[in-house]
């Protein structure tokens, strides 16, 4: 994943024609890991087994099966503090691979591309149809069978209408002004660390370019993300060493220097708590093992006509 200083992901989706990609994820693979970041796009997630916990726009939310977690664009997100254990699928799309501009009724896509109006972040399938038109859109993008763009579209629409009819958003003004806000503070402080990890910040630093005093700062971060800020810097200076491990070309104490850890012993303790394992053992690690991802649930070749009979 490549991720500009703002922390914005910068990914081509899909094509130019068919903007939207399909990803399958694996928690338990040492590989994975899914830093705080935003997209123009927006992006639906459904667990196939587990549970996982994600961090939202300023929330961290639990989803599990039987629900979708909805991202609009332009919002922070990310794993929550909490690790756990779960393979889940997604799709980052552009909103205008389901709008039609002659359709007399796109007031609330417009609505939704321009902020008008927040979706809720987890919507729950209520009913067989609507866990069943998730289900076979997620299959649609997963198999890839003849036509699946238009299946994919057509149910993209299902999921936008049967988001619309039963109320899964807020058009309170108050409430987008403080989700902007904290988006925005939290955006700066994610740059910062972004920046600067190999460097030495404080917590002053941190404070400053949230625009809050120190113990403020410590509250209002530990309340949106569920981690002090000091345990996002290090969870953060984790992930870079994991990539310059990745790439074999540093030794471990250089490493850990240039990912602004100054104690060496410090670095692997801390390394082993989020990664569950030193740094030596993580570089040595069967990596086409590691990224092996299992394959979903087994699917028939007539699921398609079967889910809709």
């Amino acid at each position: 994943m490549s991720i500009d200083i703002k922390k914005k992901e910068m990914v081509q989706r899909g094509t130019a024609f068919f903007p939207i990609q399909y990803y399958c994820s694996n928690t338990a693979s040492p590989l994975y890991n899914l830093p705080v970041h935003w997209h123009n796009e927006c992006e639906l997630i459904h667990i196939l087994d587990g549970e996982h916990m994600f961090f939202v726009d300023g929330e961290e939310i639990c989803l599990k099966k039987g629900m979708l977690c909805v991202i609009q664009d332009g919002v922070l997100h990310g794993d929550g503090a909490n690790k756990t254990t779960c393979r889940y699928e997604s799709v980052v799309f552009d909103l205008s691979l389901v709008r039609n501009k002659n359709y007399a009724h796109d007031a609330f896509l417009e609505d939704i591309s321009s902020r008008k109006v927040v979706l809720n972040k987890v919507i729950p399938l209520k009913n067989k149809e609507a866990s069943t038109e998730v289900e076979n859109m997620f299959l649609a993008m997963r198999r890839e069978p003849v036509g699946y763009e238009l299946l994919t579209v057509a149910r993209l629409l299902f999921i936008f209408g049967y988001i619309k009819n039963n109320g899964f958003f807020t058009e309170d003004e108050k409430v987008l002004d403080r989700s902007r806000l904290r988006s925005d503070q939290l955006k700066a402080v994610f740059n910062l660390i972004k920046q600067n990890y190999g460097s030495v910040i404080s917590l002053d630093d941190m404070a400053a370019s949230a625009g809050m005093s120190p113990k403020y700062f410590c509250r209002v971060f530990r309340e949106m993300t569920h981690r002090t800020p000091v345990e996002y810097l290090n969870a953060f200076r984790v992930d870079q060493a994991c990539n310059q491990l990745r790439a074999g070309k540093e030794s471990l104490i250089d490493v850990a220097y240039n990912c602004g850890f100054n104690d060496f012993s410090y670095f692997i303790k801390t390394f082993k708590r989020y990664k569950g394992m030193t740094p030596h053992k993580y570089r040595s690690f069967d990596l086409r093992l590691a990224d092996e991802i299992q394959p979903p649930p087994k699917i028939l070749e007539n699921e398609y006509s079967d889910a809709n009979s």
